[in-house]
């Protein structure tokens, strides 16, 4: 007997279902200056980056530093926004931003040769 009450992704839906629950899991890093173990989600769910949108008002410079904190734990805990701003060095949060915005393609020269 075919079930027609619940409905069956496909197309577009379906590959897009597939690659989130694909991508399940965390990545993490290290800070290099407070030694903070940083994870947050393999799968960046969009709504995170507007709600930081909409936060950042109609400062742009200001979007990242609402996402992070809102994406990631620190040692397994939440930031406020403004505990991320004034307690965590700028080195750790360019650090972290290059790890959470950038790609893989960003630890490699042209020649391809890994860069650390």
């Amino acid at each position: 007997e075919l079930d027609t009450d619940t409905p069956t992704a496909t197309g577009v839906v379906a590959k897009l279902q597939k690659y989130k629950a694909e991508n399940k899991g965390e990545d993490d890093t290290m800070l290099p200056e407070t030694g903070i173990k940083v994870t947050w989600p393999k799968f960046k769910p969009h709504g995170v980056w507007m709600k930081a949108v909409r936060l950042s008002k109609k400062n742009p410079l200001s979007v990242t530093d609402n996402y992070l904190p809102l994406l990631c734990k620190f040692d397994g805990e939440r930031l406020t926004v403004d505990e991320f701003k004034d307690l965590v060095p700028t080195n750790d949060i360019l650090h972290l931003t290059g790890e959470v915005m950038g790609d893989d393609e960003d630890d490699e020269d042209d020649a391809g040769n890994v860069l650390h």
